[in-house]
């Protein structure tokens, strides 16, 4: 299946447009003509149609997000596969990711900066009171609302507890620049984990710069295992 606009999918999400493209899916504004109303539509990459893999890890996706209910974490309204392929069906927020604000504003004033990140905090509170660590909170997983709301999304790679994982032991998950030491040695990620990740966004917000770049992943996460944060010049 390869979306497109005027798909219908679950025989009520028209997608309409795409909003943004990431590693397993792309993201795409649908009306629900059920319910008169828009939402977000996440369907699996073309390039990843007919990997039973995949799916599998939209399955997951789903299941983790449906534990979840919190203001500070983006709604799961709907979950369903269609010729071979899944696709969830989310509230649909209006705003920008965290990382596009970083790129106009590198710094941000403690005014700005605290609300996202007790707000971040928070959502992900309530996901590890239900069992759910996310593995990949970076700034691109970080929606601000129009009302300066924060919306944690992509619980694509998350683990939740009892939780089969479906990645091989000492396999490493999660973006190389926001990764705790533990993820960076193919460890199991913990509550701690995200905290960690969520302490990188703040370095990164505060210096302008994050604290280990510049270099291939790999090496970026093994900085994170050896070396220690660069102090604050603030």
């Amino acid at each position: 299946m390869k979306p497109a606009v005027g798909l219908i999918l679950g025989g009520r999400y028209r997608l309409r447009g795409r909003l943004a493209v990431g590693g397993m899916g792309e993201v795409w504004v649908g009306h629900d003509d059920s319910l008169a109303r828009d939402v977000a539509v996440k369907v699996r990459r073309g390039a990843f149609a007919g990997d039973p893999g995949f799916l599998d890890r939209f399955r997951t996706e789903a299941r983790n997000s449906a534990l979840l209910s919190h203001p500070n974490i983006a709604q799961l309204y709907d979950y369903g596969e269609q010729e071979g392929s899944g696709f969830l069906v989310m509230e649909l927020i209006h705003g920008e990711p965290l990382s596009d604000l970083l790129l106009r504003e590198p710094i941000l004033p403690p005014d700005r900066l605290l609300p996202i990140l007790a707000q971040t905090a928070r959502g992900l509170h309530a996901a590890h009171v239900a069992g759910v660590v996310h593995r990949d909170i970076k700034p691109g997983n970080l929606l601000l609302s129009h009302e300066g709301r924060v919306k944690i999304t992509d619980f694509g790679v998350s683990l939740a507890t009892n939780q089969v994982p479906m990645t091989a032991a000492g396999m490493v998950m999660g973006t190389a620049q926001y990764l705790s030491p533990e993820q960076a040695i193919g460890r199991p990620a913990m509550p701690a984990s995200d905290i960690y990740s969520l302490g990188i966004i703040a370095y990164e917000a505060i210096q302008g710069h994050r604290p280990f770049t510049g270099a291939p992943s790999v090496d970026i996460a093994i900085a994170h295992v050896k070396e220690a944060v660069p102090p604050s010049t603030e």
